[in-house]
Formats: C-alpha cells, sequence, structure tokens
C-alpha cells in the first residue's frame, strides 16, 4: 500500500470515526445513564463499526443513517463485552484509563454491561430481524468462546487457541462485515465473502494484539513484565481453586500464547487471505474496495502500536 492510499484510508477512517461518535452522542444524550455509557465507550478505537462502514460504502449501500444506527449498537455491545471482560479477567485497566468495574464496583458495572446489551439489541431490532440476527449469532459466538476458556475439559494448545481467537475475537470482526453488507442486497456469495474477509481481519487483529504483548515484553524489561503477568496469572489461579474451575488454573499457568514466529506467519497468512477476498471482481471497482483492501495490515498495524508503547 502506498503512502498515497494509506494517507487516504486515515482519512477516511477518522471521516467515519467521527460519524460514529457523533452517532453514539445522538443516541445516548437522553439517557439516564448517559455518563456509565460515555466512561464505557470513552477511548475506543471504534474499529468494528469502521469496518461495517466501509464494507457498507463498498457495496453501494443506500441508506447511511441506518448503517450508522447498527455501527453504534455493534461498538455499544463490544464495549458491553469489555465492561464484563475486565471483570472476568480481573484486568484493572482500560482504553488508558480504569476499567468501569474499578471505578463502579463489580455489581454496579456488571449492571451496566446488561443494560448496554440491551440497548445495543433494542437498537438493532428497530432495524429488521435479519440485523439483529447477525448480533443475536455473534454474542452468542462470543460468548461461548468466554466459556470455553474457563470452563471446557481441553488442555491448552494452538488449535484451542485458534478456537477461542474465531469465537472471542474475531466473531465481531465477521459480524461488522456481515452486518455492513446486508444492507446492500448483494448476493449470497459475495455475502458470505465479506463475512469471511470481517472474519480474516478479526483473526489477524488478535493474533497481531498477542504479538505486540511479546514485542513489549522483550523491549520494556522482563522483571516489570513478568511480575504483573505472574500477578494476573497468581489471581486467577486462586479464583479457580476456590470455584473449583480447574481448567481455568491449567490456563493460569500454562504459556498464553504460541511463539512469536508463529504469529507473525499467521497475520501474514490472514492478511493476505483477506486482501484476496477483496480483490474479487464481483465486489464494485470503487475507491472503498481499494481502502478494504488496504484495511486489515492497517489494523494489524494498529494494534501492533499500540501493544508496543
Amino acid at each position: 500500500m502506498g503512502l498515497v492510499e494509506h494517507a487516504d484510508l486515515e482519512a477516511v477512517i477518522e471521516a467515519l470515526r467521527i460519524d460514529i461518535d457523533r452517532n453514539l452522542q445522538a443516541k445516548i444524550r437522553s439517557r439516564a445513564d448517559r455518563l456509565l455509557l460515555e466512561k464505557a465507550l470513552k477511548g475506543g478505537k471504534r474499529l468494528r463499526p469502521i469496518l461495517l462502514l466501509l464494507v457498507f460504502k463498498a457495496l453501494n449501500g443506500k441508506d447511511y443513517q441506518k448503517a450508522l444506527d447498527v455501527a453504534a449498537a455493534l461498538e455499544i455491545a463490544h464495549s458491553a463485552s469489555l465492561v464484563h471482560d475486565d471483570i472476568i479477567d480481573i484486568d484493572t485497566k482500560r482504553r488508558g484509563g480504569l476499567s468501569l468495574w474499578r471505578q463502579l464496583g463489580v455489581g454496579k458495572a456488571l449492571l451496566q454491561g446488561h443494560r448496554m446489551i440491551n440497548f445495543a439489541f433494542d437498537t438493532v431490532l428497530e432495524k429488521g430481524i435479519d440485523i439483529a440476527r447477525i448480533f443475536v449469532d455473534a454474542w452468542d459466538m462470543a460468548s461461548k468462546g468466554i466459556l470455553d476458556e474457563f470452563v471446557s475439559q481441553f488442555k491448552p494448545s494452538i488449535g484451542r487457541y485458534m478456537l477461542l481467537i474465531r469465537e472471542k475475537t474475531a466473531s465481531l470482526f465477521e459480524a461488522a462485515a456481515h452486518a455492513g453488507a446486508l444492507p446492500s442486497e448483494t448476493d449470497h456469495e459475495t455475502m458470505e465473502k465479506m463475512k469471511r474477509y470481517g472474519l480474516e481481519i478479526g483473526i489477524a487483529y488478535q493474533l497481531a494484539d498477542d504479538l505486540g504483548e511479546i514485542i513489549h515484553f522483550k523491549q520494556h524489561g522482563r522483571i516489570a513484565y513478568l511480575l504483573g503477568d505472574v500477578r494476573q496469572r497468581f489471581l486467577r489461579a486462586l479464583i479457580s481453586s476456590k470455584t473449583g474451575h480447574f481448567n481455568w488454573l491449567i490456563f493460569s499457568i500454562s504459556p498464553k500464547t504460541p511463539s512469536e514466529g508463529f504469529l507473525m506467519k499467521e497475520i501474514v497468512s490472514r492478511v493476505v487471505m483477506a486482501r484476496s477476498i477483496i480483490r474479487d471482481t464481483k465486489i464494485p471497482n470503487t475507491s472503498y474496495k481499494a481502502l478494504l483492501e488496504g484495511l486489515p495490515m492497517y489494523y494489524v498495524k494498529q494494534i501492533l502500536r499500540e501493544s508496543i508503547k
């Protein structure tokens, strides 16, 4: 991707992010829990709704406001999942600040996460049952991944690691691309290809996030990194010993991610696959098609840059 195209992609992404944030503010302005929603949404990169809108535009979608509303719902649902994930993982930091449960307490944060999920589903139900079904399926897949991580009897392995990425992270990227393609009324084959495109981006993104942890470990000193990592593993092991979730205990004391070489190879493979999907002749040959081709590597670079700060 050349410098001009990269600059164009950044400009379009920033414009879409502004549209998304304005729409989010408009949707939450009159809600009683507005301040809590703002806390949960603050600092998000809006990657999933941006993907949705780029797919929508690439396939010549017509109702942009509808797409914006669905994109807002997706970001709200994603942020709700982060609220819950931080409680489960005992993570105290999120998006440059304290996680919501550290600000409000576990009980209030848990309930606010539930309210956000309801808000997101109410929004998409207004847009039609087909859009709502995409959300239900994606949320079910992500929830399954979280449960599988802690209650499955399978031992940690590369295959299991990739499955959890597919369920927990990539499912929402897949849903974003699917929801962006649906309003265009494109044919079934193209719809399936766009879903696969979103899936590949989601997998590459999570792999890059994990790779960033390894790079951070190498660059910022092993002792400080290990102390933080050991603390998290100790807390998880303590909880697992109290709850009887032995598989969580195994996870707590086992290597969290595969090797650096494996991650780099898989990232390249997923990016190449996503780009090849976009090059399909059935996808309209517009400027947005070119932007979608550059998006996978852009997302990978974004998360790597953030991870190794």
